[in-house]
């Protein structure tokens, strides 16, 4: 069933051609929740006078000022798997839902689904015309809103898992939860069809509403979106501190091993459950892994008897992350990165509750090639942290949202080193992710660098580059 939220102030004389508009829907299996904001007119007269079941009635008794409060109560009293809403003062298009509904059935990884809008001036000065419209684009969403409320269906578990809308805010409140749904990872998909015939009139909210960034040429909103917090708490989620799992892959190099969990420790300054897989090592890091996890430094350990290489190793790793639920990000850390900079990871999370869709890592000392990690594509500040975007994340520190792994698993037949970060970096970039480095938070790659690690283990090193072209088999490791 499809709820449909009607929230409504002292607009009686709109209010019935919004109503008839839901009520005539091609598609039947909907409810009417009217959520009236303590109006002063006949309101509650023109809803009376429809005789529809599929009508509820709430009347608020206080105004709140604003649409935020009775749309929240209006989800909060809504049964239907999917949610649309209807501002009093426009109209649903007879196939309105039935357009939305047929193209979010037909992919289920949709989230919002939207579509067009035709603007009428009643008063004749302006000619109908189409409304501002445009395919889902995150980075323009954070310039400029281009989806209106009254034409999108959402899947109401979206709406619980941010928390509504926020009602600290009295205009753009519909860019304002796009930009968090977004930032959430949620996704929209555009139809272009016209289903929605929106009015222009003297006393629409964009004109009666004001806020001290009002100006006559630009949008601007009392909020940043790139520093926007995603999770609120008004349908009655109260937002928690995330849980961190950390995961580290080792194989040899002991005393690199030792000294990486010890900088692990001193430096993350957020708490954090730490999950190892050994790959086969016979030089002691075993020994030194079991008295860690006696210790209860480690929350578990997966100890191979031979090396079954990067891929299989690491999707081990996040099945015994998952095993545990209950985690928000996940973070891998080599057994050869050494952390230099406090606070590396608490900075990481604050990024993240504004923007679960982060793949972040520090800037990585000591690479032979590409200083500093990967190639930057361009720079940005989000909560005054400099970040330098790029295509691509070296898997020595890599930072993402536990649900990048939900549909992710490292190719077992692949070679046993060398792939694994591209196979990665192509995944997050793929589902809407934005790979960044930090460029003030360092680590190292090794105590001393990789050249330094060659001189330590040069007999490891030969063997990576056998790896490099060797591939994963079962039968014959």
């Amino acid at each position: 069933m499809i709820s449909v939220i009607l929230s409504t102030y002292n607009r009686a004389d709109r209010l019935k051609k919004a109503i008839k508009s839901v009520l005539n829907q091609t598609y039947k299996d909907l409810e009417l929740i009217i959520v009236d904001d303590n109006s002063k007119d006949n309101t509650k007269k023109v809803v009376n006078s429809f005789k529809d079941d599929r009508i509820k009635y709430i009347k608020r008794t206080k105004n709140f000022g604003n649409d935020t409060k009775p749309k929240n109560e209006g989800i909060l009293a809504s049964t239907g798997e999917y949610i649309a809403f209807l501002d009093d003062d426009n109209e649903f298009r007879p196939d309105h839902l039935i357009i939305l509904l047929k193209k979010m059935k037909e992919d289920e990884r949709f989230d919002i689904i939207y579509g067009d809008r035709w603007l009428t001036d009643e008063t004749g000065r302006i000619t109908p015309q189409l409304g501002i419209s445009k395919d889902y684009d995150p980075a323009f969403l954070m310039q400029r809103n281009y989806i209106d409320t009254s034409d999108v269906l959402i899947k109401r578990e979206a709406l619980f898992d941010v928390g509504g809308f926020d009602e600290r805010y009295k205009k753009y409140i519909d860019w304002n939860l796009w930009v968090r749904l977004s930032k959430y990872g949620k996704h929209f998909k555009r139809v272009p069809q016209v289903i929605t015939d929106y009015h222009l009139h003297s006393n629409m909210k964009s004109n009666t509403v004001k806020t001290k960034k009002d100006t006559e040429t630009i949008f601007a909103p009392d909020w940043d979106p790139y520093d926007l917090e995603i999770e609120l708490p008004y349908l009655g989620k109260e937002p928690r501190e995330p849980k961190v799992a950390i995961y580290t892959l080792t194989y040899d190099r002991f005393k690199y091993t030792k000294k990486s969990f010890e900088s692990l420790r001193k430096t993350a300054e957020y708490p954090f459950d730490h999950f190892v897989v050994d790959n086969g090592s016979t030089d002691g890091t075993v020994d030194y892994l079991n008295e860690e996890y006696k210790e209860g430094r480690l929350k578990r350990i997966k100890l191979n008897p031979t090396n079954e290489g990067i891929s299989k190793a690491s999707n081990d790793a996040i099945d015994m992350i998952k095993h545990h639920n209950g985690y928000d990000i996940i973070v891998k850390f080599d057994n050869d990165c050494i952390a230099l900079t406090k606070g590396w990871l608490a900075k990481m999370v604050e990024l993240w509750k504004v923007n679960h869709t982060f793949a972040l890592s520090c800037y990585v000392q000591g690479l032979m090639d590409n200083p500093g990690g990967a190639p930057r594509m361009g720079y940005g500040t989000v909560k005054e942290e400099l970040l330098g975007v790029t295509k691509h994340l070296g898997g020595i520190c890599v930072f993402v949202d536990a649900h990048a792994y939900d549909k992710f698993r490292w190719d077992e037949e692949a070679f046993l080193h060398g792939v694994q970060d591209m196979e990665f970096s192509q995944h997050l970039i793929f589902t809407g992710h934005t790979l960044a480095y930090m460029e003030n938070y360092f680590v190292s790659h090794g105590i001393l660098g990789t050249e330094q690690q060659k001189k330590d283990f040069p007999e490891y090193f030969e063997r990576r580059k056998k790896e490099k072209q060797t591939r994963y088999d079962p039968n014959n490791k």
